[in-house]
């Protein structure tokens, strides 16, 4: 996950690269100022408990919820049957053997299987940064523009320094 993060910000800067410093952070602020003003616009425009995204990943896991079948072990416990393949589901500590619900903390068809087979909402099994309300708080932080050079007030001792560029060579 990460490598495809970094991969998708190298290819979007790819061009920025090779900018003077200055150049690159306003570059840099710019894209971060573009993708904050887009999420937050796409949470406001959203009219459902949880954001755009994870409303449709919660609605195609129901989706795929009703093609399996369970059998209650326990309380909590259930198991969760889709073809040969089975999954334990605990529902008491958030956790499916699949491994999806405990990394996206958002029901996976098998939990939202569980969940249906007594009778239960999946509210209470979801994180609640996935909320519309959340979403719409983590995106009106305001991403301030850097001021002209000419007005940056910079030590002296900041401003004499040297530094050379890498030297290219492996280490």
């Amino acid at each position: 996950m990460t490598s495809n993060i970094a991969e998708s910000l190298n290819d979007v800067t790819k061009n920025a690269r090779e900018l003077p410093i200055v150049e690159l952070l306003e570059y840099m602020r710019n894209l971060l100022e573009r993708w904050t003003n887009e999420k937050l616009l796409k949470a406001k425009s959203t009219f459902t408990y949880l954001g755009f995204k994870f409303n449709k990943e919660l609605d195609d896991n129901r989706t795929l919820s009703y093609k399996l079948r369970v059998r209650a072990s326990k309380d909590y416990i259930h198991t969760v049957l889709d073809g040969v393949m089975h999954y334990i589901v605990c529902l008491e500590n958030k956790r499916c053997s699949c491994g999806q619900f405990q990394l996206e903390e958002l029901p996976c068809p098998h939990v939202l299987a569980a969940l249906r087979y007594r009778d239960e909402s999946f509210e209470q099994y979801r994180s609640p940064y996935y909320t519309r309300d959340n979403l719409l708080r983590t995106y009106e932080i305001q991403v301030n523009p850097l001021p002209d050079e000419s007005k940056w007030n910079v030590p002296q001792h900041i401003t004499e320094e040297v530094v050379n560029p890498p030297s290219g060579g492996k280490r």
